[in-house]
């Protein structure tokens, strides 16, 4: 944990994980090179291992979305995935809205059309990649601006307010 805080903070700084030496990261850590080195081969492992754990409980957090295609159950899963995502601030603030490095924000993107996927829209088969492409870059770019907000507005109001803005898209591009 030390380490992952230590990483968090010198992206912070506006760094990229190649400018952050193993040194930095201990020094900041307050461990030794030889801790660093018996968990990762390079700061980029470490990078690596948080964006997977921050994915992994993405996962968790909106898998049964597709699953389960009842609104009430995507609007459950998305509540708890804006409590988990403030929750985690720092780390979602540095990779997801402050990072230079696109590499998390696509790994969020991939894996939230995972989840989306399996819920039944009824669209075209030759749209549907961009109907989907539109909706998570809308929905990231939302949840983006609320963590630079500092979270001005109620979790329960942006769940409302995602899926009323995707509701009109769908309602124009669905077809029957």
């Amino acid at each position: 944990m030390l380490f992952k805080n230590a990483m968090t903070d010198l992206l912070k700084e506006r760094k990229t994980v190649e400018k952050i030496s193993v040194r930095e990261l201990c020094e900041r850590a307050e461990l030794n090179r030889s801790t660093f080195y018996a968990h990762y081969n390079e700061p980029a492992d470490l990078l690596c291992e948080i964006e997977d754990e921050l994915i992994d409980e993405m996962n968790g957090q909106l898998g049964s979305i597709g699953a389960s295609p009842d609104i009430n159950n995507a609007c459950s899963c998305i509540l708890s995935f804006l409590r988990f995502i403030r929750s985690n601030d720092s780390v979602f603030r540095t990779l997801l809205v402050e990072s230079a490095d696109n590499s998390f924000k696509n790994k969020f993107m991939n894996n939230a059309t995972s989840q989306i996927v399996g819920f039944d829209l009824t669209l075209r088969s030759d749209e549907e990649q961009y109907v989907y492409s539109y909706i998570l870059n809308g929905s990231t770019s939302v949840i983006a601006q609320w963590i630079r907000s500092g979270y001005s507005v109620d979790e329960n109001k942006l769940v409302e307010l995602l899926f009323r803005m995707n509701k009109n898209l769908l309602d124009g591009v669905v077809t029957e």
